[in-house]
């Protein structure tokens, strides 16, 4: 129970900060460049201010498509699995994590950048797995998440401004970019610790590629300690997405007190 809570406090936090770059927006059209079963797989390199760098491969996918009370919604899907940088190569950190994601079709077809602040129609329903263990499903998860980051006192700050464009080479190939600046901060409580996030990035996105992210430059200071990420495409395709879910999901019990509903 303890690290399904993790990975929804994580989750939340994504949903959370990508959600707030409301001073700016992107300009992309998703349903023109991810079709269903598309996917796209990039790799996040954190190094931290001892020169250690945790390197986290990342799938995401767009699994289909479903009608609920006569309103469209969509299914996608993210893999997470987690390496630290040793001598001798990479040591896997835990198991991958598998989290599955209903929202709204609305949500995509809109201002992504402030759509995503929006958590009743971002998550209607999660279904979270790690690694070979029971998948859980959240119900109402984006009414859970909003009460989440109201607990932790989450507060995001965040300008996204449009800089031109780039030709960008990363892994997966070449492509035509839109390149965006982004600078701003965010703080939260978690359990006694305060955490304190100043951060200033550079992002290319490109309607050549589903989901758009081509790469991601980024640097923070964590609690006043500098740690720099880059985030970088390394394959991508149009069909052939399919769920890493297995088994029947249970419900995860509702937690209204601790989460305000």
């Amino acid at each position: 129970m303890r690290k399904t809570f993790l990975i929804v406090l994580g989750l939340c936090a994504v949903i959370s900060l990508g959600g707030t770059a409301a001073a700016g927006t992107i300009d992309f059209n998703f349903e023109e460049s991810t079709p269903v079963g598309s996917w796209q797989e990039r790799e996040q390199t954190m190094t931290d201010e001892d020169g250690k760098q945790i390197v986290t491969v990342m799938r995401i996918s767009y699994l289909g498509e479903e009608e609920r009370e006569g309103e469209p919604y969509v299914w996608t899907e993210m893999e997470m699995n987690s390496f630290k940088v040793k001598k001798k190569g990479r040591k896997p950190q835990g198991d991958p994590v598998y989290i599955k994601i209903l929202m709204k079709k609305s949500v995509l077809e809109g201002d992504i950048a402030n759509a995503l602040g929006n958590f009743n129609d971002m998550a209607t329903e999660v279904i979270m797995q790690a690694g070979d263990s029971q998948p859980m499903r959240i119900k109402g998860a984006g009414s859970m998440m909003g009460g989440m980051t109201k607990a932790i006192g989450l507060k995001v700050s965040y300008t996204l401004t449009k800089d031109g464009a780039e030709s960008m080479t990363v892994p997966a190939g070449t492509f035509e970019c839109d390149r965006y600046r982004g600078q701003g901060s965010s703080s939260a409580k978690v359990v006694f610790k305060k955490i304190k996030v100043e951060s200033t990035s550079s992002q290319w996105i490109s309607s050549e590629v589903p989901f758009g992210i081509v790469k991601i430059v980024s640097d923070d200071m964590v609690n006043g300690d500098p740690q720099h990420s880059e985030t970088v495409l390394i394959g991508f395709g149009l069909s052939g997405a399919t769920s890493k879910i297995t088994g029947e999901p249970m419900d995860m019990p509702a937690m209204p007190k601790l989460f305000g509903g």
